[in-house]
Formats: C-alpha cells, sequence, structure tokens
C-alpha cells in the first residue's frame, strides 16, 4: 500500500483549491477595473487672436488645480475617474502667451510677493465640474460644464478681482471611437470655451480695468 498516495492527494487538492481562489481574485479585480472609465485629459489650444497687452501675467498652479480629479459617486451613473486638473499648465500657457508681454508659471502666490517683474497674478480654481452622457442627452456625445473661481492678485498679496466663470463643451461628433474619447473632446471644447472667454473678457473684468488704468 502506498502511504505516500494520500498526502499527494491532499497536497494537490489544496493546491487546486489556492489556485482557484488566486483566479476568482484575479477575475474579481479585472471585473472591478473594467467598470471605472479612467482618463486623463490631453489636447492642444489654439492661440487667440487678440491684441498683445503691456501687462506681465503670472499664474499659480498650486495641487488644488493641477491634481484636480473627477470622480463619480453615483451609484445610478457609470464610474468615471477624470484627470482635469493635469491639462490646465499647458492650456493657460498657450492662451496667455500671445495675450500678455510675458507669462509665469508658479507654485504659490507667496512666490510672487515683492516680484517687481509681475502686475498680477492669477488664481485659477475648480469649484465644479458635471457632465451629463448619452444615455442622459439620447444622443451619442457628452457635455461638460466646469465652474471657476478666478482670483487676481497684485505682488503685494492684495486681491484685486475675484469672480466665477463658467466653460461648457460638448462632444463634436457622435463617431469617436471610445467614450474615453468623447469625453477627452468634450472637456478640451469646454477649456476652449474658457480660453476664449478670458481672451476676450480679462482686461474687461471692472476690477481689473481700474487697476490698469490706475497705472498699476
Amino acid at each position: 500500500m502506498n502511504v505516500l498516495l494520500p498526502i499527494i492527494q491532499s497536497t494537490s487538492a489544496t493546491l487546486i483549491a489556492s489556485l482557484r481562489r488566486a483566479w476568482l481574485l484575479f477575475s474579481a479585480v479585472i471585473v472591478l477595473s473594467g467598470c471605472t472609465n479612467s482618463l486623463v485629459v490631453v489636447g492642444d489650444f489654439p492661440q487667440p487672436l487678440a491684441a498683445k497687452t503691456d501687462i506681465t501675467m503670472a499664474v499659480v498652479y498650486d495641487k488644488a488645480l493641477t491634481e484636480y480629479v473627477y470622480k463619480e459617486e453615483s451609484e445610478s451613473r457609470a464610474r468615471w475617474l477624470i484627470d482635469v486638473g493635469n491639462i490646465h499648465k499647458k492650456f493657460f500657457g498657450q492662451v496667455f502667451q500671445p495675450l500678455f508681454a510675458q507669462s509665469q508659471a508658479l507654485k504659490s502666490l507667496q512666490a510672487a510677493e515683492g516680484n517687481s517683474e509681475i502686475d498680477l497674478i492669477l488664481v485659477p480654481k475648480i469649484n465644479e465640474f458635471q457632465y451629463s452622457s448619452p444615455k442622459e442627452t439620447r444622443i451619442n456625445v457628452y457635455e461638460v460644464w466646469i465652474k471657476y473661481n478666478m482670483q487676481v492678485y497684485n505682488t503685494d498679496g492684495e486681491l484685486i478681482a475675484d469672480w466665477i466663470m463658467s466653460a461648457y463643451g460638448k462632444t463634436p461628433t457622435a463617431f469617436l471611437k471610445s467614450k474615453e474619447e468623447a469625453m477627452n473632446q468634450a472637456v478640451i471644447v469646454a477649456l476652449r470655451d474658457l480660453g476664449a472667454s478670458l481672451t476676450s473678457g480679462f482686461t474687461k473684468v471692472p476690477e481689473i480695468r481700474a487697476f490698469l488704468e490706475g497705472g498699476n
């Protein structure tokens, strides 16, 4: 009689059970990850056709802006993780470069204190991000709304202007390859809408206009 046979059979059964549990766990991870639509927004922005001002502008890119990620919490909607913040440095750089005499990037408002080469500092914040899906719009496009709080300071840290701006965009075509691509395009269109509003209206904000007319 082979006394090793029960031991071998028991070991094999344990190994098979362990492999089955590992496979089930791996399958669950794959299923869960497949239920979330993850997107890092990418794109380009046309340079505005506007007369260049003699303003030296700085923009604060803090973590609240550059690391802003929208997470859909509703159980009745598809799960989305949308990295909206990462694109803003490129956005403001491309929009502001032809608009101002010089545009600088800062990590904090304090970094501009006492800098005589800077006239104004913009601190943009995302207050709200919303979207509607094809299931809700009944057409194969996404719509995006982004609400911003724009704050402008001088180099003494004094608040010059504080106002709200809204940006709207939607997928320009119903024939994109994936829902991630469709959502990405909707966000880019919203940012282009924001860029057009900033180009035409920044120096018309009453407080900023008064500041500039007062000789800085």
